[in-house]
């Protein structure tokens, strides 16, 4: 991986972690000192070769950083300062551990339809809205960028 995207990478997750937001590739070139061309090829290059994040569909725009999504999805993570937008159950449960934060995460029993609300201390979970709760992920992991958008 080139410097250039290592450093690209580290601001878009810092924005993320900062704001809940995606930046926008006009801030990622002033943080990195460089053009929005290059910015634009850094990303392309994160997407395609790497697969550190994915660009909205015919656009040159973030629109995931897993496990952060820069669009809002069935899959909010609330925490006392902001919000965060996971791109599915997965990543909402990774987003307080990563961060380290306090967070709910508002969810419903995909069986029952029954609430289902996880909370997070210091990152950790620590309850399942009073019950057991399973993540299932139809798609094995070696084929989630076969359709990263829509997995």
């Amino acid at each position: 991986m080139k410097d250039l995207d290592r450093s690209v990478r580290l601001v878009v997750y810092e924005h993320f972690a900062r704001t809940g937001r995606s930046p926008s590739i006009e801030d990622i070139a002033n943080a990195n000192g460089c053009t929005v061309e290059d910015v634009e090829a850094s990303l392309a290059r994160l997407e395609v070769e790497h697969h550190a994040l994915a660009l909205a569909p015919a656009t040159k725009n973030i629109w995931m950083a897993h496990p952060f999504s820069a669009v809002p999805t069935a899959f909010r993570v609330d925490t006392p300062n902001m919000a965060f937008w996971g791109n599915c159950a997965w990543d909402a449960l990774a987003i307080p551990a990563l961060l380290d934060l306090d967070a709910s995460v508002p969810a419903r029993s995909a069986e029952s339809g029954e609430p289902m609300d996880l909370t997070f201390r210091n990152g950790e979970l620590v309850d399942v809205g009073g019950g057991d709760g399973v993540v299932h992920i139809v798609v094995p992991p070696r084929r989630f960028w076969d359709n990263v958008g829509f997995t």
